[in-house]
C-alpha cells in the first residue's frame, strides 16, 4: 500500500521556511554533468528527522558504471586524471555550505588537496565511497527536507524546515 500524501506533496507545509542554501557553477562537460545530476538527484528530497544524521556515501551509493556514472576529472595521488564519478564532489561541496548556513552540525568533512574551482579556499567536502564521506547531523528541533537542482551550469541546494526561535545568521569570512 502506498501512501496518499508523502514529504514531496507537503513539501511547503511541513517544511515551510528555508534554512540554508548555496550554488556553485559549472562547465557543460556531458560526462561530469551527468555525474552530477546522478549525485544531486539521489538527494533531493531527502528527509531527515531530527537527531538523524545524513551520510553522502550512503544516501548517493557507491559510483558505478552500472549506476550510469561516467568517467571525469578527479584528483588522484596528487594528479588530475579520469575517474569513474568524477565531479561528485561539486555536489558534496555544494551540500556542505548549504549545511553550514542551515545551522546543522558537521560530523564528518574532508578537504580536497587542491583548490576546488567551484568553491573557495575550505568551503570544499571531497567524498570516496568507502572511505572519505560528508556526513551531518540535523540538530534542529524539526525534520529538515534537501532540495537539489541542476541545470544552466548552476548547482543548487536548499535546505528547508522549521525556523527555531533562535536563528544563527551564519557569515563565513
Amino acid at each position: 500500500v502506498y501512501p496518499k500524501v508523502t514529504t514531496n506533496n507537503i513539501g511547503k507545509k511541513a517544511f515551510p521556511d528555508l534554512l540554508g542554501q548555496f550554488s556553485t557553477n559549472y562547465v557543460n562537460n556531458p560526462s561530469r554533468t551527468t555525474n552530477l545530476k546522478l549525485a544531486a538527484n539521489k538527494i533531493n528530497g531527502t528527509v531527515l528527522l531530527p537527531g538523524e544524521t545524513f551520510s553522502y556515501n550512503k544516501v548517493v551509493g557507491e559510483r558505478t558504471i552500472a549506476a550510469g556514472y561516467k568517467n571525469a576529472a578527479i584528483y588522484q595521488n596528487g594528479e588530475v586524471v579520469d575517474g569513474l564519478g568524477g565531479g561528485i564532489c561539486q555536489i558534496s561541496s555544494t551540500l556542505y555550505d548549504a549545511a553550514i548556513y542551515a545551522n546543522l552540525d558537521i560530523v564528518e568533512r574532508h578537504n580536497h588537496m587542491f583548490l576546488a574551482g567551484y568553491v573557495g579556499a575550505g568551503r570544499d567536502a571531497t567524498v570516496v565511497y568507502g572511505s572519505l564521506d560528508l556526513k551531518f547531523k540535523n540538530t534542529r528541533k524539526y525534520p529538515i527536507m534537501i532540495k537539489t537542482s541542476i541545470g544552466s551550469g548552476v548547482a543548487k541546494v536548499s535546505i528547508f524546515g522549521v525556523k527555531e526561535e533562535v536563528e544563527y545568521e551564519v557569515e563565513i569570512s
